[in-house]
This record gives structure tokens, C-alpha cells and sequence, in this order.
């Protein structure tokens, strides 16, 4: 398909143009075929499919942008020349093209057959080249689906990852969803969320955001039903002249709603990244609920740190919080810690592998930790 350029991450709404975050263009090498996904693990009570079109799932909306949604989609009709439908099991050894969709379902069955606390990991290994996937997770009226991604790559690896995931939580469901993204330097992620929420209905986001030289980052969460609920966690440590790009946007529609979203990274080397976060209370939405908290810690020369926080409110009963906190290691922190023995560098590495350390620890799989750890141990 060639070259591409996009614009991605788009504020709801603009502010002053001048600065330059509104949204951002991009120029890519548009993924000409998939990365084949087979299941390390499938959790008891969920259904694993290769779809031939996902087009019922056109109607979710994502947080990079219309622009990339329909590309994707397109890849997406444009690989769909194979099927494979597997219960349990891993899908045959062939590619099907770019764009290939996969959808993982939970039935409401399986929460009667045990409390389906399982997990469902999905390890995506990406070669030299470009790729892209799409994931749906259709969690049913009273089920839970539980899901943990792993991108890696090799270290000379380059090229483009574009992974696309759409969930749909139907009335009582819980969706809890974990992405480690683990590229190589000379990668260009591209990772694209959406989300729909039925009545009394759970998303729950982890994202650890930790390789790949350019990472452009979106995700768009419409709070549908009654006492639907977003939760997310984000963490990134950048390095090297890393560029990190985020637009994270949580819609309430339903009355009685509730958001949160708490962001802490560590910016190093030359490093830049822009945070876009948005609660949008829209009318009707009686009761909501909407929190985002970004911690930011810097570290080492010309960096680029941008943030916009947006709270948009069109209902009056809502309550909306937002607040940020950046900056280097305080004097009396780096003092305690060198007094112990240790060096600046040495405090500072220490202090920021603790926060990423903090997220770790709530990656549902041990091996994936172990795959965290080596990862930073080799970060500089």
C-alpha cells in the first residue's frame, strides 16, 4: 500500500493551534500483511476466532482517530481471504494478509463454572517489516475476559507495529486488559484502543509503554450504560531519543458513571512525550465521576514534556478532577539514597526503575514480569 500519512490523536476539542497538540501527523509504511497470533494460553470459558470481517465492530470508535480506524478497517477487509474458527486451540500456521481480526469471547457461562480470574496471553513477535493485527474482546452479559498482550521484537529488528483492539462489554461484564509493549529502538508502534460499555459494565486498561523509538498511542472509552467504569493505568519510561505520543479520552454518557486514569512515567536522553487526556461529561450523564493524574519524573537534558489535561463538561451534576506533577529527583531523596553508598546515576536509575517496577507487578503473568525486568536491565 506505500507510504501513508495520517492525522492521529485528535483533541475532542482544539486548543490554541500554536502549540502544537492538537493532534499529530504521521508518515508510515503501511502494514501489507499480519502478524500470525496463536494463544500461550487460553483461559477456560473463552473462545478464540479468526473472524472473516469485523465490520459489526466499525461502530466503536478508537482513540487515535477516524483516519486510522477506517485504514485499519480497509486492512482489515483486505486480509480476511482465510478463516480460521479454533475453540480452545491455537489457529493454523499461515498468514492471512494485513489486517487480520481475532476475537476473543466470554461467555456468560463461564463465570457460573468458576470465578474466571484466568488470563488469555497473547505474545505478538514482530521480524523486520510492517505489520498490522486487529483484536476484538466481546465479553457477554455477565462474563469476564481477562487479556494480556505482549509486543516484542529483536533489538536490530525495524519497521512498523499497528495493533488495533475493540472491546465490547455487555451489561455486568469486566474486561480487564494488559499491554506490555516491549519493541526494539528502530520499531514504530502504532496501538490503537476502543471501547464500549454496556450497564454496570468494567474496563480495566494497564499499559506499560516501554520500547520503540516512535509510539503513538490512543484510546477512546464510551461509558454507555448505567454505573459503567474505566479504569486505567498507564506507565512509560523513555530513552534514547525516544518519542512518546498518547491521546487517552473517556466519554460518560450514562448517569452514575466513573473514570480514572493515572499516568506515571520517566522521561530521560533526549526523550519527548505529549500527554492528551480527556473527560468529556456528556448531557445526560447525571452523577459521573471523572479523575486523571499524570506523575512525571525527569531525568538528563533536553527533554520534551507536554501534557493537556482536559475536563469538557456539557451535564452540571458531574464531578471532575485533574492534576499533574513533573520534575527531576528532590535534593533530599538524592541525598539519602547517595548518602547510602550510592551514586547519582545510580539513585536516579533506582528511583525510576521503581516506578515502572510499581506496574510491573501488576502484570498478570510472572514470565512476562521476568520479561519486563531484562528488558530495563538493558535500557539505559
Amino acid at each position: 500500500m506505500g507510504q501513508k500519512e495520517m492525522t492521529v490523536n485528535i483533541l475532542p476539542t482544539r486548543t490554541w493551534n500554536r502549540l502544537g497538540m492538537n493532534e499529530s501527523q504521521i508518515q508510515i509504511e503501511w502494514p501489507e500483511e499480519s502478524v500470525l497470533i496463536k494463544p500461550e494460553r487460553l483461559a477456560a470459558g473463552v473462545t478464540w476466532e479468526k473472524e472473516i470481517s469485523g465490520k459489526e465492530w466499525n461502530e466503536i470508535q478508537t482513540g487515535m482517530g477516524r483516519e486510522y480506524d477506517a485504514m485499519a478497517a480497509e486492512c482489515g477487509t483486505a486480509g480476511a481471504n482465510r478463516t480460521d474458527t479454533v475453540n480452545g486451540t491455537a489457529v493454523a500456521e499461515e498468514n492471512a494478509g494485513a489486517g487480520s481480526i481475532y476475537r476473543l469471547t466470554a461467555e456468560a457461562a463461564a463465570v457460573l463454572q468458576n470465578e474466571n480470574t484466568e488470563w488469555t496471553v497473547l505474545c505478538v513477535d514482530y521480524k523486520n517489516g510492517s505489520y498490522q493485527n486487529r483484536l476484538c474482546l466481546d465479553a457477554k452479559e455477565n462474563s469476564r475476559l481477562n487479556v494480556l498482550i505482549v509486543f516484542r521484537s529483536g533489538e536490530d529488528t525495524q519497521g512498523t507495529s499497528s495493533f488495533q483492539v475493540k472491546v465490547h462489554a455487555e451489561k455486568n461484564a469486566k474486561v480487564q486488559l494488559q499491554e506490555v509493549q516491549l519493541l526494539g529502538a528502530r520499531y514504530t508502534c502504532l496501538s490503537d484502543i476502543g471501547a464500549s460499555c454496556g450497564e454496570n459494565a468494567t474496563f480495566e486498561l494497564l499499559k506499560l509503554e516501554l520500547g520503540a523509538g516512535k509510539v503513538y498511542a490512543g484510546c477512546l472509552t464510551e461509558l454507555e450504560g448505567k454505573k459503567s467504569a474505566f479504569d486505567a493505568k498507564i506507565g512509560y519510561y523513555t530513552s534514547v531519543n525516544q518519542k512518546l505520543d498518547m491521546n487517552y479520552t473517556v466519554r460518560h454518557r450514562g448517569k452514575k458513571t466513573e473514570s480514572m486514569m493515572e499516568v506515571s512515567g520517566v522521561l530521560q536522553d533526549g526523550s519527548s512525550k505529549l500527554f492528551r487526556g480527556t473527560i468529556d461529561f456528556v448531557p445526560g450523564c447525571a452523577g459521573a465521576k471523572g479523575t486523571e493524574r499524570e506523575d512525571v519524573l525527569l531525568l538528563g537534558d533536553e527533554i520534551v514534556n507536554q501534557t493537556i489535561p482536559l475536563i469538557l463538561c456539557a451535564e452540571e451534576d458531574v464531578e471532575g478532577n485533574h492534576g499533574a506533577s513533573m520534575g527531576d529527583l528532590d535534593d533530599a531523596t538524592l541525598f539519602y539514597l547517595c548518602s547510602r553508598g550510592l551514586s547519582r546515576e545510580e539513585a536516579e536509575r533506582m528511583v525510576a526503575r521503581a516506578r515502572i517496577d510499581a506496574l510491573n507487578e501488576l502484570v498478570a503473568d510472572e514470565a512476562v514480569q521476568k520479561q519486563v525486568q531484562e528488558f530495563m536491565n538493558q535500557k539505559r
